[in-house]
């Protein structure tokens, strides 16, 4: 290009001009700082972002200045200039100059130039590290219960147990709604630490109440307490989660990801802790032998098919009497009852509430909510997040989709109690932390692609194992702990770099909320996952209850490896939408400063993370409140309340989930491949 253009004959060059002016996005990403080297060693400099009309010499360089221009070329461009500007409205350019508050020339820095890093063990923050430690106890607490009182003690079918632990887990769904308070509704001029405080009484107060309930409480009644309390330590975790960003921000770009992997490690320490008092305290015959009656006063059950599940043996050498008999399966001859277990959890969070008053935490004023509802909705219609956000839906479910019958076939082939049961859960937290922190130390810059793929490959390695279990070649429990512990370590690849991205994400004065939003979104599709898992036993009849799995028939096998092989099919799918997820910190910043919008795909990411979540929590309460009227029908994944009930209904909405997941990841992914837009190529997935 001719660098002395004057005004007569200089169409051709005007219109080069013109075709080279950079699109709003482009701009954003070319430029954070007051001035930014831009391709061909121009600069941009903000807020006349098309200075490139004149050239002059600038410290040996050369630049353009349009304060110099005059003429129509000047006039025209001007007037582009003033459209573009004018087509962002003002809350996507307060979102944008987030972007442009950055260090200059440094589009990966997060926090403000002045931000100093922070040790979350200090006094001012260890409150954060010890909410998560308490996250640990009610997770582990609230989930590992469910096998021995469940499977063990109530003889559960595989569809009960299933939606019970999505039960359990539901409010994980729920997480935006505790973002928006959060952040929208701050307490005497608090975001976070009154929320936490508030969370976590409210678990206590529901934990206190099952206590009262005693230690015959029923089944059904154990698991809608234990997601009551569940909701509370939720609400307290989506603010703990905001201060935990606000943390990440302030470590260097090579640095960034240690706060997340060590409060997820202190979590997992929480959870091992409470495996450790489980396994100790619910070993005993009360829970592990069915019938079992502690006070001889009271006579032997007669119920048959309480009757069923006790050791012959036992009850051929003691047929009016074998109730008061300590059963093999017990390993120890007390037990711990669920009041003193709720009671112990409860000692826990009281004591770690002068630690959640104590957080440092700025004041801050109430924003009126119209304005940071619009504010999230320009956040949610960037491409950074419905894309982070999608990917980690369509994983997910695809990934999420297990063999529910594994649980009863565990109990009645390798006799898994709870003594074993617990071992395994500690081992898998265990091995969990570790990995954690092998990430935390030698792979925070590894590509986030290849740890999923290496991830997920060995995972399904692993439970490839189960056919030995199946096909009774080798039924040991020992070696089934082997399998799953290794499969869950290796699984600690996919945990972390799906999380990661999320950091990148989320904006300075949105953390909560973004971050939960994200959570929300991929939490929103693990009940769902739960739901999918169950309504397959629709089509493998054989499977749901442990009288049918105990037969072991030709019939019995051929299902089980049928399901095993079908749920490992869709698992390796999961591969499949590996290229929206970004490849690492840097990348993600790079696609958060393109600033690239969609609101179809900002609304699309909402009404289907709202249609999974009500459709889930639907299915997933109505199976466990009501299994007993219910509890056959093939849509939640019983054999069926009658003998011509027909499995269209189960197969038509599972089919929908998956047209979803399949859809969805093939147009964004493959379709411009097909379409020329973008090449194939095989880095894609690494």
């Amino acid at each position: 290009m001719n660098q002395n253009f004057g005004l007569a004959g200089c169409d051709e060059t005007a219109n080069d001009i013109l075709e080279n002016i950079p699109s709003d996005s482009e701009r954003r990403a070319a430029t954070d700082g007051d001035t930014r080297q831009g391709a061909g060693g121009y600069s941009f400099r903000r807020p006349a972002s098309f200075r490139i009309f004149r050239r002059q010499q600038v410290g040996g360089e050369s630049s353009f200045d349009d304060d110099h221009s005059t003429g129509s070329v000047d006039t025209n461009l001007r007037s582009v200039m003033m459209i573009q500007s004018a087509g962002e409205d003002p809350e996507e350019h307060k979102i944008s100059s987030i972007d442009r508050k950055k260090k200059e020339g440094d589009i990966y820095n997060i926090s403000a130039d002045d931000d100093d890093d922070i040790d979350p063990l200090s006094n001012d923050y260890v409150g954060v590290v010890a909410n998560y430690f308490s996250v640990g106890l009610m997770i582990g607490g609230s989930t590992s219960l469910l096998y021995p009182v469940l499977i063990v003690k109530a003889g559960a079918t595989a569809s009960f147990m299933t939606a019970s632990y999505a039960v359990v887990m539901v409010f994980w769904s729920y997480k935006i709604v505790f973002g928006f308070l959060s952040d929208c509704f701050p307490i005497f001029g608090y975001k976070r630490k009154p929320y936490i405080v508030i969370g976590w009484l409210f678990c206590a107060a529901v934990l206190i109440a099952l206590a009262r309930e005693g230690n015959d409480v029923d089944p059904r009644h154990l698991v809608i307490m234990f997601a009551l309390a569940n909701l509370g330590y939720v609400w307290a975790d989506v603010a703990s989660d905001g201060f935990m960003v606000w943390i990440a921000h302030r470590e260097p770009i090579e640095k960034r990801g240690k706060m997340q992997t060590f409060v997820y490690s202190v979590s997992k320490l929480g959870q091992i802790v409470v495996n450790l008092l489980i396994l100790v305290g619910f070993s005993g015959p009360e829970m592990n032998c069915p019938g079992y009656q502690p006070d001889p006063t009271i006579p032997c059950s007669n119920n048959i098919y309480v009757i069923k599940r006790v050791d012959p043996d036992l009850y051929a050498n003691n047929p009016y009497s074998w109730c008061y008999e300590m059963c093999d399966d017990a390993t120890f001859e007390f037990d711990l009852s669920i009041p003193e277990f709720a009671i112990s959890i409860c000692f826990v969070i009281f004591a770690s509430l002068p630690l959640y008053l104590r957080l440092k935490e700025d004041k801050v004023q109430a924003e009126p909510r119209l304005e940071f509802l619009a504010k999230f909705w320009s956040q949610l219609k960037r491409k950074a997040a419905w894309q982070v956000i999608l990917y980690g839906m369509i994983s997910h479910i695809t990934f999420g989709v297990s063999n529910a019958a594994k649980m009863p076939a565990n109990y009645v082939w390798l006799d898994l109690h709870t003594f074993q049961y617990q071992i395994m859960v500690i081992f898998e937290k265990f091995f969990f932390f570790v990995g954690l922190n092998l990430v935390r130390k030698y792979a925070l810059n590894v590509s986030w692609r290849k740890l999923v793929l290496a991830g997920s490959s060995l995972v399904l390695v692993f439970n490839s194992l189960y056919f030995i279990i199946i096909f009774d070649i080798w039924r040991n429990s020992w070696f089934y702990i082997f399998t799953d512990v290794s499969a869950l370590f290796m699984y600690t690849l996919n945990f972390l770099s799906t999380h990661a991205c999320m950091v990148e994400v989320a904006e300075p004065g949105y953390e909560a909320i973004t971050y939960s939003l994200i959570t929300t979104a991929t939490n929103a599709v693990s009940p769902l996952s739960a739901v999918v898992s169950y309504q397959l036993l629709a089509f493998f009849p054989l499977l749901n209850d442990q009288e049918s799995i105990a037969t072991d028939t030709p019939q019995v096998r051929s299902q089980f490896a049928t399901l095993q092989a079908l749920v490992m099919l869709i698992n390796i799918s999961s591969l499949l939408s590996l290229p929206l997820l970004p490849r690492q910190k840097k990348e993600t910043r790079e696609l958060v400063a393109k600033g690239e919008k969609s609101s179809f795909w900002g609304s699309f990411v909402i009404f289907s993370a709202l249609t999974f979540l009500c459709y889930s929590t639907l299915v997933t309460f109505v199976t466990v409140k009501y299994h007993d009227v219910y509890g056959c029908m093939k849509i939640l994944g019983g054999g069926g309340c009658s003998a011509d009930e027909s499995s269209a209904m189960a197969l038509g909405l599972v089919t929908c989930i998956f047209a979803f997941c399949y859809g969805v990841n093939f147009y964004l992914s493959y379709l411009p491949i097909l379409t020329g837009e973008r090449k194939f190529s095989w880095a894609m997935f690494y």
